[in-house]
């Protein structure tokens, strides 16, 4: 039997200079720290443990060079020593060396599964090499073993923001706050309230932002928009005068009041910002965009439209602003009646969107199969089998369509009754069917069908409350009307159709908000236009008609004293006169139909395809598809 060895005094020293060593350190003295620890590395040059140390006082001490090299000395003697690993990997993060930081955090979590440290490393360095979905585990196990550290909960919502899941996104970004609340989170979270219309909450937000940073511009730029929506119009008008006191760049505030102004259907005054910010920034090509879709471009506006043409030729403009200037100058021809000269520049901005995208390619046989899956699974039979899946709220109504069919010119129709609110453009529901919906087995998970439901009606009670119906007039929510149908089957949907050349016009000579696959190219719009009518054709046909209706965009044009009752009753609601004139409707409009929706119905908008004929190109193969 092997007798315990007996430390020398040697080691003996060594292990008393290395517990001083700590404490000097847990005390705040690096430098006694450093010297005791030296003394050691005298006795022994391989002490793992005082190197290491070495490195740490070193990292804290803002020698963060030296504290790798000496990581990277440690690692040498012994590859698996933990402490080394750990530290060697942040510093490498730190100095952008994703791929070793990420291998060396790897080997630690091999070491040390539940290291949640080295989880959120690999996190990050999975974002920075492009790696979504494995930035997105080793985010939620991070969390999972960390469940308290903020840092990890803000960087995880500018992840799922940058990807598109926007609910997601809010849901970790109201967690970040609540842990460690700061005005930049409170801000963050402001923004991204107000994007799904929760206006109260992000007042309520940024007013707490203020509090903590009275000399925040953004706060206080992001304060005057919100009072804007609310029309606090003179409060908004402080605001906006501290904003640009306290961040005076040139242009910019004046583009951005330009724009709060137009949702809230203020032209002229939405016009004189954006005037000034021309004058202030003559190379900021949003503000002719937003000036020539706030009006009618008229002969006297050859000056402006001169202005940029002029500015066109600028070879150092950027892509970006080139293309908000060749929208202006489609719009700008488009309105004095020169088609041809309209379609050129609209011509040459679909181009410039479409070198935006990156190479991105719209995947017709994807979209197709998409299509597909829904058409295959939601059959009348299907509806009846689960017909006790959902919740009994018939708050919702959506109204949905092509983009640019209708659907804002419904819903400010609509929501001039006094019991219906609008919700605007909600991607939630599109955003959960996968969780709820599994189009591969064919099944339903009620609990989350349910679950996501309630959210809903939260959600849509949050944004306009106090109303017994709330629109969500999102498009797109087309292609979920079935999940959507197993929940709400008391709801109500409104489609919304439109002159099939009209739409693709419309859609092709319209600077949109939304990056959809097909958009910015003709042939995919085509293609894209006749998948939307296929599966609008099964909608039809598998529901009950007295929960969907179809509407036509002219009938609403031509004929608004007959077609507008029809809705409201529709909708389970009296009629109210109010219904008839849109144009007074003052809730915000963030969509590209703010100055239309805005006007009295009128009918210069059908058949606006005739102007274009010698342009159409593929488009007339949607001919009769109406």
């Amino acid at each position: 039997m092997n007798k315990p060895q007996v430390p020398n005094a040697n080691q003996l020293e060594v292990r008393r200079l290395l517990t001083e060593a700590r404490q000097q350190f847990s005390m705040g003295k690096p430098e006694q720290a450093e010297a005791l620890l030296q003394q050691v590395l005298a006795k022994n040059p391989r002490e793992l443990q005082a190197i290491a140390a070495l490195g740490m006082v070193a990292a804290e001490t803002g020698r963060r060079d030296l504290a790798l090299k000496r990581m990277k000395q440690v690692l040498e003697l012994d590859p698996k020593f933990l402490p080394a690993l750990c530290w060697a990997s942040i510093l490498l993060f730190e100095r952008d060396q994703i791929a070793e930081a990420k291998k060396y955090a790897q080997q630690a979590i091999l070491m040390e599964p539940r290291n949640a440290a080295m989880y959120a490393v690999i996190a990050r360095c999975s974002v920075k090499l492009g790696d979504v979905g494995g930035a997105i585990g080793a985010f939620q196990k991070a969390i999972e073993l960390n469940p308290t550290d903020a840092s990890l909960f803000y960087d995880f919502s500018e992840l799922l923001l940058a990807t598109g899941q926007e609910h997601e996104a809010i849901k970790v970004q109201r967690k970040a706050v609540s842990l460690a609340p700061n005005a930049q989170g409170e801000l963050k979270l402001a923004q991204l309230e107000l994007s799904l219309g929760k206006i109260e909450m992000a007042r309520v937000l940024c007013e707490s932002a203020l509090l903590r940073d009275p000399t925040n511009g953004s706060a206080h730029s992001l304060m005057a928009r919100i009072l804007t929506e609310q029309l606090e119009l003179d409060d908004a008008e402080d605001h906006w005068k501290q904003a640009g006191e306290l961040n005076p760049t040139t242009g910019a505030l004046s583009l951005e009041k330009g724009l709060a102004l137009v949702a809230i259907g203020h032209f002229e005054s939405s016009i004189k910002e954006f005037e000034a910010s021309i004058q202030a920034r003559p190379r900021q090509g949003a503000s002719y965009q937003g000036l020539a879709f706030s009006k009618r471009i008229t002969s006297a506006d050859m000056p402006l439209i001169e202005q940029m043409e002029k500015l066109l030729s600028d070879r150092s403009l950027s892509e970006s602003e080139q293309t908000c200037v060749l929208y202006a100058l489609g719009k700008s021809y488009d309105n004095l009646g020169d088609y041809a000269t309209s379609i050129k520049y609209f011509d040459r901005a679909n181009l410039l969107k479409k070198r935006a995208l990156g190479g991105r390619v719209f995947n017709r046989q994807g979209f197709r199969a998409f299509i597909d899956d829904r058409i295959k699974l939601f059959s009348k039979e299907f509806f009846k089998a689960n017909s006790s899946c959902g919740v009994e709220s018939a708050l919702p109504i959506l109204i949905v369509g092509m983009m640019r069919s209708g659907t804002t010119l419904a819903q400010q129709m609509l929501s001039c009754h006094s019991q219906i609110g609008g919700a605007g453009e909600q991607s939630f529901w599109g955003s959960h069917e996968t969780e709820m919906v599994d189009f591969a087995k064919r099944t339903v998970n009620r609990g989350v069908l349910v679950e996501r439901a309630n959210e809903y009606v939260e959600l849509l009670t949050t944004v306009a409350p106090g109303f017994s119906r709330v629109i969500d007039k999102n498009p797109a929510n087309l292609q979920v009307l079935g999940s959507f149908h197993l929940a709400f089957s008391n709801a109500k949907i409104i489609h919304t159709r439109r002159n099939a050349i009209d739409t693709a016009i419309s859609i092709w000579t319209t600077p949109m908000r939304t990056n959809a696959p097909f958009m910015y190219d003709r042939d995919s719009i085509v293609f894209a236009y006749k998948e939307y009518i296929r599966l609008m054709d099964h909608w039809r046909e598998v529901f009950p008609s007295d929960r969907f209706m179809e509407v036509h965009y002219e009938d609403l044009a031509r004929d608004a004293e007959t077609t507008i009752p029809k809705m409201v009753e529709f909708c389970g609601m009296d009629w109210e006169e109010a219904c008839l004139h849109p144009e007074l409707n003052r809730r915000r409009i963030k969509t590209p139909s703010m100055w239309q929706a805005r006007q009295p119905v009128y009918r210069s908008s059908t058949d606006r395809w005739k102007n274009y004929q010698g342009s159409l190109g593929v488009f007339e193969e949607l001919e009769g598809l109406n």
